[in-house]
């Protein structure tokens, strides 16, 4: 549903805030992702893991509307900025079936449900 040139520019201000948050965080980086329907959006966000203490930061890398994106839109850029930080998804919306397909497709060290609520 989004244009090419939609597409890379998500993925080009993705890349943009990650940097952004990286240099202003310590620890180990993951992307989670979700799916939320009351406001009909895609939702990636980059969080840290503080190496001292249980602190978590967070930072929202984007928005994607359901309206301009579809699916496979949105893992395009979602794996798009996984591969180019080579940081592991947290995957919190997606169903068994889903997941599975993910991981089978990508691998369980990237594709990972660590803290994922278990839909049927």
């Amino acid at each position: 549903m989004a244009t090419d040139n939609e597409i890379r520019a998500a993925i080009k201000q993705g890349n943009q805030v990650i940097a952004n948050f990286q240099q202003h965080s310590s620890g180990r980086l993951n992307l989670w992702t979700s799916i939320v329907t009351p406001s009909r959006n895609y939702v990636i966000t980059i969080e840290a893991q503080k190496r001292v203490g249980t602190g978590i930061t967070t930072a929202i890398v984007g928005h994607l509307s359901f309206d301009r994106y579809d699916d496979d839109d949105y893992l395009q850029v979602l794996m798009s900025l996984q591969k180019e930080w080579d940081i592991p998804v947290l995957c919190h919306a997606f169903s068994r079936r889903r997941l599975a397909n993910l991981r089978s497709q990508y691998g369980s060290r990237i594709i990972r449900d660590d803290i994922v609520r278990r839909y049927k």
